[in-house]
């Protein structure tokens, strides 16, 4: 058993050297790699998932406010103008920026639509006086 931990250790410690080594490749690198201009450039201002906000789903930066909320409102008719008044928070170039990236990314927008759709029947029993 102590030669099996040994190795996990030898194992953990090359591991960090490892990586600490990519480390140094990407520093040396970075400097000679111009940042790419891609039409995904522009969705950055505004647009971002973070692992720990909404499970990483995209959200309008800075904001909990997700793309797929924006995406619901506008499916239902809402103008980008009367988003921004139902959601004072935002300004109409996040609006914009959110439905832009809805229209880009569709598939997974939608998805998080019907993932976080709630069922019939708990909206009724949520809604009736209780007895």
């Amino acid at each position: 058993m102590a030669e099996l931990t040994l190795d996990i250790q030898t194992i953990f410690k090359r591991l960090e050297t490892l990586e600490w080594e990519i480390r140094q490749l990407r520093d040396l690198l970075r400097p000679q790699v111009p940042p790419a201009r891609t039409a995904q450039s522009s969705e950055s201002l505004y647009i971002e998932s973070v692992p720990t906000i909404l499970s990483g789903e995209p959200v309008v930066r800075g904001t909990r406010t997700p793309v797929r909320a924006i995406a619901e409102h506008w499916k239902f008719g809402d103008a980008p103008e009367e988003i921004a008044r139902k959601l004072p928070h935002l300004r109409l170039a996040q609006i914009f920026a959110a439905l832009g990236y809805y229209d880009d990314h569709r598939e997974e927008i939608e998805r998080y639509i019907a993932l976080n759709r709630v069922p019939v029947n708990i909206r009724r029993n949520h809604c009736q006086a209780p007895p």
